[in-house]
């Protein structure tokens, strides 16, 4: 056991070692690229638009979207891999969790436009298809 614990350390630094070259930190690099999309749009506004300027315009909203696709990947391996490490040892936090996400995630009421207030599921659920039937007809209407 111990000369396993030992490699998995020496697995664990590697892995970390090679993140670090291959990723960097992506928060920071994302703060930076914000910063140079930043300058380079108040440069836009000052001097005009430059055509040596045009493949700037184009890279740094590119690599923003990539950073924030590698940024919300990064956040849910941490929260599995929390997940994976609470979730072995205690599963009564788990189950409150979950509870707990579930009440947040429910609709107890609801306010219509008109201002009156419905709590009942069945009041909700015909408020709500209502609300997106006219939107529906909307955006049908609208074309």
């Amino acid at each position: 056991m111990f000369l396993l614990h030992k490699i998995l350390k020496h697995i664990k630094k590697k892995i970390k070692e090679w993140n670090q070259k291959e990723f960097g930190n992506i928060f920071t690099i994302k703060k930076i690229v914000e910063t140079k999309i930043l300058e380079l749009n108040q440069d836009l506004i000052k001097n005009g638009f430059e055509k040596d300027k045009n493949n700037q315009v184009e890279k740094y909203p590119q690599e923003w979207e990539m950073l924030c696709k590698q940024e919300e990947i990064f956040w849910k391996q941490k929260s599995r891999v929390l997940w994976l490490k609470e979730g072995e040892r205690n599963t009564k936090f788990f189950h409150r969790s979950t509870i707990a996400n579930r009440t947040h995630n429910r609709i107890f009421s609801i306010k219509e436009e008109n201002g009156q207030i419905h709590q009942a599921h069945e009041e909700i659920e015909v408020v709500l298809i209502k609300h997106f039937w006219d939107i529906a007809k909307e955006n049908f209407l609208g074309r």
